[in-house]
């Protein structure tokens, strides 16, 4: 997949709550693909759901070909864009602040460091 992951396992199970982590504190490429699925059923269909969202919220400048990020051609937003999506996000959703105000937490038991921020 590329990018930051907490390499998920098949068939692994996380909680919403640990994946939200893991997205907010590692940026968890795989944890995104899978929360995708998980709301979606794919992730095509997710990042259609994106760009129909993007839409609606005039954010003109706004065309995703995936849900995590990662570069790929026609990828592409902008700097307002970005804002207008981060305002609707802490509007609806204030309490993704419980996750993006995080320092450092861990995963399974300890076992993966890999969303420990110190």
């Amino acid at each position: 997949m590329g990018g930051s992951q907490i390499w998920l396992e098949e068939k692994e199970t996380l909680t919403v709550d640990e994946m939200l982590k893991a997205i907010c504190l590692n940026s968890a490429n795989d944890c995104v693909v899978a929360m995708a699925e998980f709301i979606a059923g794919s992730e095509e269909e997710f990042v259609s759901r994106m760009n129909a969202k993007a839409k609606s919220l005039g954010m003109h400048d706004t065309t995703f070909k995936n849900c995590h990020g990662l570069d790929e051609d026609d990828h592409v937003t902008s700097a307002y864009d970005i804002a207008v999506m981060s305002k609707e996000l802490l509007n609806k959703h204030p309490n993704i602040t419980k996750y993006t105000t995080i320092y450092m937490d861990t995963l399974r038991d300890r076992k993966n460091s890999a969303c420990k921020y110190k």
